[in-house]
């Protein structure tokens, strides 16, 4: 197996297969880790439960979970449901089952803005400043942890009102939970001025971390992504930027793409994908920059 950090696999990078097949093509390949989606799981409670159940036996690490309803707002997977008291509701139900299912485990919960209601940007603030600090309470109560993420700017008005590395840190900041922290998918912050060093200076590291890249011709639409090493994306800066901030957890595979395209990702032989997907990873990270922590900033943002 390769040296390095571990490996994990979000279950959007398999698109088309089931739960049940994805931790069995997971293990078949050696992969440690999972990325748990919760939408790929049964809507009945129990059936979940005995789901649940039945990967944790499989002795494979849940390293992140992305919750069947993860944004404050609506947002492209789940617009149907337009008042975020309802969709906190939602969450701590995702809450609930996570944390009675992984007990003492801490898994961290993704969580993304969604759109500003009629683009009223404060309203959108004034809402996560006032519902995430609960939120992260009830989840603390439960054994778990909630990782906000930042979206690239092309996903504005479309899945997030929180578009850059620094506005999600000043939410984090005003939530001012311990465990309300940051996720970083590389794919969103890559193009910020002097990334690597700014992550190098997070005042903390992130709960989890992303990777994928960027199409060198830039995307056909909001999910066109390519494996690691085979974009735009200059990952082993970014791996040593993440090094100095001392994040030690798994690096997982997050791919998302789109059927109608010819070379779409999600067409392809799935065991290629995660095989190339890790070979990508692991390269870039015998290749990573080494980064001082003394010399990094954060400067002024992008």
């Amino acid at each position: 197996m390769p040296q390095g950090p571990p490996f994990s696999v979000s279950e959007f990078t398999t698109w088309d297969l089931s739960f049940e097949q994805d931790v069995a093509l997971y293990q078949r390949l050696g992969v440690t880790g999972i990325e748990v989606c919760e939408r790929k799981i049964s809507r009945d409670p129990a059936k979940a439960r005995e789901q649940l159940a039945w990967l944790r036996d499989r002795g494979l690490q849940v390293t992140s979970v992305q919750p069947r309803v993860h944004a404050l707002f609506k947002d492209s997977m789940c617009p149907e449901l337009e008042d975020p008291q309802e969709r906190m509701r939602r969450y701590r139900q995702s809450i609930d089952l996570f944390g009675d299912c992984f007990p003492g485990q801490n898994l961290p919960l993704v969580t993304i803005g969604g759109n500003a209601p009629a683009y009223n940007f404060r309203l959108a603030y004034e809402t996560a400043h006032r519902l995430y600090p609960n939120l992260a309470r009830y989840a603390a109560d439960h054994g778990v942890r909630i990782m906000f993420e930042p979206l690239h700017p092309v996903l504005m008005n479309a899945d997030t009102f929180v578009g850059s590395l620094e506005d999600a840190l000043r939410l984090i900041d005003a939530v001012n939970q311990p465990n309300f922290g940051l996720m970083l998918d590389v794919w969103h912050v890559w193009h910020e001025h002097d990334i690597a060093r700014r992550l190098a200076a997070l005042p903390r590291p992130p709960m989890a971390v992303h990777i994928c890249d960027w199409p060198r011709l830039g995307p056909r639409g909001p999910a066109d992504r390519v494996l690691p090493g085979q974009g735009s994306i200059n990952l082993p800066a970014l791996l040593g930027g993440l090094e100095a901030a001392g994040y030690q957890g798994a690096y997982c595979l997050e791919i998302f793409s789109a059927h109608q395209w010819p070379d779409s990702l999600w067409r392809r032989d799935p065991a290629e994908v995660l095989a190339a997907g890790r070979e990508g990873f692991y390269n870039a990270w015998r290749n990573r920059s080494r980064i001082a922590v003394a010399s990094a900033g954060l400067g002024s943002g992008p």
